[in-house]
């Protein structure tokens, strides 16, 4: 297990991308960024591979189990299956959600990894989601499974006017288990990652100032287990700000961005910022942290947090059994459904 730490960072310097690139894109600072994927370290990297494609016939061969899902969810499972059987990037891109957005992205992302079609084994379905907080249409939420991958991997599925389109961002970062990856080593620039995260206590050595920080653990999509601390200076706006937004016990699925620091021989991963508090790939309300937003005394809990088992704005008392869609309610327990599969490995 990594305990690392994460800070404060300027809002102007460029994302880490799923791609290197020589002239990678700043990051807007408005509540509708899109999120990058995340790049390798940038130091130490290894050489890429070159690119191959599986073979379709593979994909055609591969016997793929699924449990049986309601009736409701086939058009989502038959739309899922699409995604996955894709040869090439344009066919991919039918599938997607919010393809026009996510294109820059994934063309840069498949420079660098093997297009083609995803074989899975299996394909469990783990809930249906008629009235997301979220989104334009019902959400579907299943967990794909491969002999070759530690964890199964979580995708969320939108229903849209012309079908159900994957969420591509979360999927690929689940599956490649980006977020382990960027607390193996030092990197340069911070990066974005979907998470759940949750304030504790830190007493480990190899953090300075430790009794100025803030401290808090993140984590993957279950049910991969991996866990690593990140902190973030208590004089910091955003550290004043997180005491109202995420006070003790409050365990939130958000994406956040972090970045490595360095001070001597010394090394830890700083908080950056806090971009949103839920899950959801794509521009949308509701607006994420902003250091200038104050919380005012006893306002509901906002939508994909929850205190103690009591959720935010049309929510009830969590039953433990909901898997964290990042699109609606947080649980302070990692739900037992969906056990944590980190990011599908590459």
């Amino acid at each position: 297990m990594v305990e690392e730490s994460a800070s404060a960072a300027s809002s102007a310097k460029p994302v880490s991308q799923g791609v290197a690139v020589d002239s990678a894109p700043k990051m807007p600072a408005n509540s509708g960024t899109l999120l990058e994927v995340p790049a390798t370290p940038a130091n130490n990297a290894a050489s890429p591979a070159p690119v191959t494609s599986t073979p379709t016939s593979l994909a055609q061969t591969q016997a793929m189990e699924e449990d049986d899902a309601p009736p409701e969810a086939k058009p989502a499972v038959a739309a899922l299956k699409q995604f996955l059987a894709a040869t090439s990037l344009p066919e991919r891109l039918q599938h997607t959600l919010g393809a026009d957005l996510m294109k820059p992205l994934m063309e840069r992302y498949y420079t660098r990894s093997a297009d083609g079609p995803v074989v899975v084994d299996h394909i469990q379905f783990v809930r249906m989601d008629p009235n997301p907080e979220l989104g334009s249409g019902r959400h579907c939420i299943f967990n794909l499974e491969n002999k070759t991958w530690e964890f199964p991997v979580p995708v969320m599925l939108e229903e849209q006017a012309d079908g159900f389109k994957v969420d591509w961002l979360a999927f690929v970062e689940f599956k490649d288990r980006l977020l382990e990856k960027f607390f193996k080593t030092y990197q340069d620039g911070p990066a974005r990652f979907h998470v759940g995260i949750i304030r504790h206590h830190f007493f480990e050595d190899g953090v300075p100032n430790l009794d100025r920080k803030d401290a808090f653990r993140v984590m993957p999509a279950p049910p991969n287990s991996f866990q690593a601390s990140v902190f973030l200076d208590k004089d910091a706006a955003l550290a004043q700000e997180l005491r109202s937004r995420l006070p003790w016990e409050t365990h939130v699925w958000a994406v956040v961005e972090l970045e490595w620091k360095k001070l001597g021989s010394q090394q830890w991963v700083e908080l950056s910022a806090v971009p949103q508090m839920h899950w959801y790939s794509l521009p949308m309300a509701p607006r994420p942290i902003s250091t200038s937003q104050k919380a005012p005394e006893g306002e509901e809990l906002p939508p994909g947090i929850s205190k103690n088992g009591v959720s935010g704005k049309s929510g009830s008392a969590s039953n433990g059994n909901t898997p964290p869609p990042g699109i609606r309610k947080s649980s302070p327990d990692l739900p037992s459904t969906i056990k944590r599969p980190l990011p599908v490995g590459r």
